[in-house]
Order: C-alpha cells, then structure tokens, then sequence
C-alpha cells in the first residue's frame, strides 16, 4: 500500500470539523424530503453536542491509540482509534482471529507505519493484529490499525500463517476515541445513503443520525 501518512499527518491538523458538517448536510438537505431530514437532525446534533469538541483529539499519554486518516471534498481527517480498548473488546467478547497466509492480507499494511530500521524498532505485541475494512474511510480495502510490523515480518520471512483479526464496517465503531470520529463516520453512512442511494448499512430508525 502507497503511503501518504506524512502527508496526512500534516494536512489533517487544518482540518475544519464543522465546515464539513456543514458541507455535507446542504447537499443531504436539497437531496430529497428524506435528506432533509436527516440533515435537520445532524444540524441540530453539531450544534448541541459537537461544535465545541476539541480537534484534533488529545491522545492520552500511556494509552495504545491509532490515528486514521481519511480523504474528504474539505481535506483530511483524522480518526482516532483506541487500540487498548479494542483489545479489551476482543477478549471480553472471545473473539477468534482470521488466519491469513501473510501475502494474503499484506496489502493492509501502510508502509508509513513501517520502521525497517533493526536498531529502532521496539517489540511492543501486547495488543493483537488489527485489520479494519470500510467503504466510507478506507474504499473497502484492508488497512491494519495494529501489527503493520509482524505483517511485515511474517511475509518477509515466508511464515506459512498469520492471525489476524479483522472488523468492517459497523463492527469497530466501538474503537473510536473522541465523539468526533464517530460522528463523522456515521455522517459519511447517511451522506453517502441520502445523496448516492447507498444503502448497504442502514439504520433501523432510517439514519444513524436518529440513533446517534
């Protein structure tokens, strides 16, 4: 995978949370009565629990997060992701990993992330290999959020598998950090549901701005 996370890294600092919001419920509100709607309920959700969040988010010192970065018309977000508390999820819920060959899942892997460095690099596996896989922030492909080093390594020296656990879509909504991160994410779902017919992950209350 092509890596543009030094890129991002910076361009994400000027990001303006509240023009996107902004952005994307006009175009949802002229839509259609529907979009109109649910554009009424995200305006109301910004101006009552979102427009004086801090962005970018803090990450806490001592806590194992990930930042995701994402490409929008209005420039690039970070998403935070708690990694610790992801792998809590994972072993209170007795989740079992996918074994890859690691050719397979390679493709995940942002080579940014990657520090070929012998001398640098610190062995930290407390956590396990994350992969997550989402048509609104990574374009339905594979990106690894935790372990880009031991995928790394496991294809390099031909290891015969790989585990690997791996959650799409609505599935690791549970590891977003700040309110922020998954506030967009479901604004994308809607975005997408009312201005392009996408409707793959619908919500039982007609939008995720209704149950947010």
């Amino acid at each position: 995978m092509e890596s543009k996370i030094e890129i991002h890294e910076t361009e994400s600092q000027y990001f303006n949370p509240f023009s996107h919001f902004i952005l994307r419920i006009q175009e949802m509100e002229s839509k259609s009565t529907h979009g109109a709607a649910v554009a009424s309920k995200w305006t109301e959700i910004l101006y009552q629990s979102l427009i004086r969040k801090t962005y970018p988010v803090i990450h806490p010192i001592g806590q194992e997060t990930f930042s995701l970065y994402a490409e929008f018309p209005m420039g690039v977000f970070e998403f935070a992701l708690d990694i610790d508390g992801a792998a809590s999820i994972i072993k209170e819920k007795g989740m079992k990993p996918v074994k890859f060959l690691p050719a397979d899942i390679f493709d995940a892997v942002d080579q940014g992330n990657i520090n070929k460095d012998p001398n640098r690099i610190k062995q930290n596996h407390k956590n396990p290999v994350m992969v997550i896989q989402s048509r609104y922030i990574t374009g339905n492909r594979p990106y690894c959020i935790n372990g880009n080093h031991r995928i790394f390594e496991a294809n390099r020296n031909n290891d015969e598998q790989i585990e690997v656990f791996v959650f799409k879509d609505l599935e690791f909504v549970p590891f977003f950090y700040d309110v922020l991160s998954k506030a967009i994410y479901f604004l994308e779902i809607d975005y997408k549901s009312v201005v392009f017919g996408d409707s793959l992950i619908q919500s039982e209350k007609g939008a995720y701005a209704f149950q947010f």
